[in-house]
């Protein structure tokens, strides 16, 4: 059999290099699909080192100078205090599991706040958000510790002034970064504060910006709130009791007026963190469920591709089939013979085609995944799965004329012989 294949694929050698070109080229751009899929996909399910479920955010609002019930000469810190007394009165709710108050920390939030780091002469490098938040704020969200803190310990260590940090905070400063396990215990500087140095209390898992979100944006450092020169613009965090939730935010919104306002603050809506999810992220849903039926349209175009070449292959060697059927080949020995050509010819062409995938992942064409364009157990995976979703293809190209050749009458398929 390996005889009569090789000796077939010399016959026709003009044919196949031709044929070894095109499944090159196709190979190529089917990785590129599949390698944005992988990509999407893999981000889409990583860990996001938080929980939304039954979580709420409540948004607050200062009366105006005008309202007869404005209060008036309020320090920063007295607005704290308002704020601190609003957020016990949610939290003695029933329904209410916890409750933090947040300045830019919240998931799926589109205004940031910014620090550096400086940590064993390491500078921080690229974008790293800070997270303004009361001690309860890892209950809401379910935060827990790279060495196994609950939320309920690393909401103890921001109470006791302490920062949290993310396990990978040091990542993208330095060639070989340290996890920030390494580091609890032991003093950082932020902002440049040298001499207000901060102790970590301990290091988180990393906390997501979105669900579509990778790299530098996802380093986290965690804070408490400054009393001192505290400004309005705070939100609420609310996780509620499962089971709870019905009539939830018309129960908050209902006694907003009568029970729910400290000093000059009153509450002004309430959202579920689904609904906020879905807000926040819709251009990016969009593009993605854009770029996936992109991809799809052109997967199925290849698919066809591949299946119209092979299939016109194959019938044109109808007289062919019915000559071995004649000398005594079986329609097996025959469907080995054929499907065996077809995945020879892959498997010459799926070398050449991983070379230009190198390059292009060299030159950054690829999609970029946790700091890296090139990783060579992605590339080999994505290449495998290339290759065997082009053996499906060549072989169903292969295999349906090849069925309807071997039912043909011999005597009638080599008249014209």
């Amino acid at each position: 059999m390996n005889q009569k294949l090789i000796k077939q694929i010399r016959n026709e050698w003009r044919s196949n290099v031709w044929l070894v070109v095109e499944l090159t080229v196709i190979s190529v751009v089917l990785w590129y699909v599949v390698d944005y899929l992988y990509v999407t996909t893999s981000v889409y399910n990583e860990p996001r080192g938080f929980d939304i479920s039954h979580c709420y955010r409540i948004s607050v609002g200062q009366l105006s100078k005008q309202h007869p019930d404005f209060i008036r000469d309020r320090k920063p810190r007295d607005v704290y205090n308002d704020y601190e007394e609003l957020r016990r009165r949610i939290a003695m709710r029933p329904e209410v599991e916890a409750a933090a108050l947040s300045m830019n920390a919240t998931p799926y939030n589109g205004n940031n706040s910014g620090t550096q780091y400086l940590v064993d002469s390491i500078w921080s490098q690229g974008y790293v958000i800070c997270r303004r938040v009361s001690p309860d704020f890892p209950k809401v969200f379910r935060w827990k510790g790279a060495k196994g803190e609950t939320s309920a310990r690393l909401a103890e260590i921001l109470n006791e002034g302490h920062v949290l940090v993310s396990d990978n905070l040091l990542h993208f400063s330095t060639e070989n970064p340290r996890p920030m396990t390494d580091y609890v215990g032991r003093s950082i500087v932020l902002d440049g504060d040298t001499a207000n140095p901060v102790i970590v209390g301990a290091s988180i898992m990393p906390v997501r910006y979105n669900d579509y979100s990778q790299g530098q944006i996802n380093r986290t450092v965690v804070r408490g709130i400054p009393r001192d020169y505290f400004n309005v613009g705070a939100e609420f965090s609310v996780r509620v009791r499962e089971n709870m939730d019905k009539d939830f935010i018309n129960g908050i919104l209902s006694d907003a007026d009568r029970q729910l306002r400290a000093g000059n603050i009153f509450i002004t809506n309430v959202e579920s963190f689904a609904d906020i999810r879905d807000a926040h992220q819709h251009s990016q849903r969009s593009t993605t469920r854009n770029m996936i039926f992109i991809m799809g349209f052109l997967l199925v175009n290849i698919f066809l591709g591949l299946l119209g070449t092979f299939w016109f292959r194959t019938r044109r060697r109808t007289g062919d089939i019915a000559i071995r059927k004649v000398n005594g080949a079986t329609s097996s020995d025959i469907f080995m013979l054929l499907i065996g050509e077809g995945l020879a010819l892959l498997t010459v062409a799926t070398p050449l085609a991983v070379v230009v995938d190198i390059n292009l992942s060299h030159a950054e064409l690829s999609q970029y995944y946790h700091g890296e364009y090139l990783r060579w157990g992605r590339l080999l995976l994505c290449a495998g799965i290339t290759y065997v979703l082009m053996a499906l293809m060549i072989s169903l190209g292969i295999s349906i004329p090849a069925w309807r050749a071997m039912k043909t009458d011999p005597a009638f398929a080599l008249r014209d012989e």
